[in-house]
């Protein structure tokens, strides 16, 4: 049972082995958890007849994205033990990363690219707090600086959408 465990957190800590691209596996990643995203039905979050965004949906979208962060932890530090410190085959951050960074926004094509183009930004460049939070042991530092760079994307494209909402039309 626990052979099986450590190859499930494996095989999800690699995101089904897109971590294992060799250039740029977390760009990989968070395109592929973009495309992912995208292919989620529209329904599920808008009455299309009136245009009104579904915010119990939103919240349990919430719920379940800081359940998977949670859980990508103990993934991230069996990982860690195979592939060695932040490798950069662990990917399982990218996504939960990412979900953070269109959480509460429009499903659009724009909200998509602006999100993936900031995200991979502050996740490689780590600004501000981002960068400390890397120190964090046990799996933590993998998840916590992915998590940040998402949340610090959702706040600017949320920022910007409220004051120019047709910058994200298409």
């Amino acid at each position: 049972m626990k052979s099986i465990l450590k190859d499930l957190s494996y095989i999800l800590g690699t995101f089904f082995g897109i971590g294992f691209i060799p250039i740029a596996s977390g760009t990989f990643a968070s395109t592929a958890t973009a495309l992912i995203w995208f292919l989620i039905p529209e329904y599920y979050f808008y009455n299309p007849l009136e245009t009104q965004i579904f915010y119990d949906n939103y919240l349990w979208m919430l719920a379940g994205l800081i359940t998977l962060s949670l859980i990508s932890v103990p993934i991230s530090r069996e990982c860690e033990k195979k592939l060695g410190h932040d490798a950069s085959s662990i990917v399982i951050d990218e996504v939960c990363g990412f979900l953070f960074a269109v959480l509460f926004l429009p499903k659009t094509i724009m909200v998509i690219v602006y999100a993936l183009i900031l995200f991979r930004i502050f996740d490689i460049t780590k600004p501000l707090f981002i960068n400390k939070s890397q120190n964090l042991p046990n799996g933590w530092g993998i998840m916590v600086d992915d998590v940040l760079a998402g949340v610090l994307t959702n706040v600017i494209l949320q920022v910007l959408y409220y004051f120019k909402p047709g910058f994200f039309l298409l």
